[in-house]
C-alpha cells in the first residue's frame, strides 16, 4: 500500500493524521490513537485505551489499514519518481498516446490529458531508450 493511499483511507474514516520523525500518527479528538513506522516494515502501535472505545466497524477498518501499510515493503510505499522528457534541441516535451498504439509525439506542453501522458518513470525512460534526452523531475505534488 502506498503512503498516499494509506493516508487518504485513514482520513476517509474520519481520523486525523500527522507525520513526524518517520512515523505517521493517527489521532482521535487530539489524542494519539495509533502510529505506524514509515521507515521500517511490520511496525505499528495502537493505544489500547483509545482503541477499546472505538466501534467494532472502525476498529476493523483501521486495524486492516495499519496492518496492510505496515506489511508493505518500504520500497513499495512511495510512488516512483517521474520525469518529463524534453528534447535538448527543440525544448519540446515528449507525449505518449495512451489510447490506441502508444505512439509518441513532441509538443510544447507537459500537461497530461486523457489521451496523452507526459510523465515517465526511470524504468520507462530506460526501456524506451530515452536517456540521451533532457529529464525534468516532476514535483511530488504533481505525480
Amino acid at each position: 500500500m502506498k503512503t498516499k493511499e494509506f493516508k487518504k483511507a485513514v482520513e476517509a474514516l474520519g481520523f486525523d493524521l500527522f507525520s513526524n520523525r518517520g512515523y505517521i500518527r493517527i489521532d482521535i479528538e487530539d489524542e494519539i490513537f495509533a502510529s505506524v513506522n514509515c521507515n521500517r516494515a511490520l511496525e505499528f502501535d495502537v493505544d489500547y485505551t483509545a482503541y477499546k472505545d472505538l466501534a467494532d466497524i472502525d476498529k476493523r477498518a483501521l486495524f486492516t489499514l495499519l496492518f496492510e501499510y505496515a506489511s508493505t515493503p518500504i520500497a513499495e510505499r512511495e510512488e516512483p519518481k517521474k520525469y518529463y522528457v524534453k528534447c535538448p534541441i527543440t525544448k519540446m516535451y515528449l507525449n505518449q498516446e495512451t489510447q490506441d498504439d502508444d505512439s509518441f509525439l513532441w509538443t510544447t506542453s507537459k500537461r497530461e490529458t486523457s489521451d496523452y501522458r507526459t510523465k515517465f518513470t526511470r524504468a520507462e525512460i530506460e526501456a524506451y531508450d530515452l536517456e540521451h534526452l533532457i529529464e525534468e523531475e516532476v514535483p511530488n505534488n504533481e505525480r
